[in-house]
């Protein structure tokens, strides 16, 4: 009757060790994290280059690499390249080709979460120059 009271004891155990790495877990400010913060330069420029395109992948062709079905809406890769390069990167998938035999596809894509911040910053820039036209209207009405 040992055995009960020891896998209690090893079990009580790692469940306290795993409560202690939890606790020692390192909180980094987001100040000390990001580092050469600046606000994104004329972003509606940037973003007036760019054309969003309906599409749908090859599945016929490339069956193997299982991309989703029926339409996607996003960028080309070569287009948004040319505006913003560092969203563009080099992705792989590895695949069976045959009996024992594995390939890979490399391709590139496009990060179009961070495109998000690029759009607050050029609505909030549209903003800026509507409100700027409103005071001019409202100047001119009351001449």
């Amino acid at each position: 009757m040992k055995y009960p009271s020891i896998i209690k004891g090893a079990i009580l155990s790692l469940l306290l060790t795993s409560t202690a790495i939890a606790v020692k877990a390192q909180k980094i400010e987001e100040q000390d994290l990001k580092i050469n913060i600046n606000k994104i330069a004329d972003p509606a420029a940037h973003l007036q280059n760019l054309q969003p395109v309906a599409f749908q992948y090859n599945t016929a062709q490339f069956k193997h690499l299982k991309f989703p079905a029926g339409t996607q809406y996003g960028f080309l890769a070569s287009n948004v390249k040319t505006e913003f390069p560092e969203l563009v990167y080099e992705t792989s998938q590895i695949y069976t080709s045959g009996k024992n035999n594995t390939k890979t596809a490399k391709y590139q894509k496009v990060e179009t979460e961070s495109l998000i911040p690029v759009l607050v910053a050029a609505i909030k820039e549209q903003q800026a120059q509507i409100d700027q036209l409103k005071k001019e209207v409202e100047q001119l009405k009351s001449k």
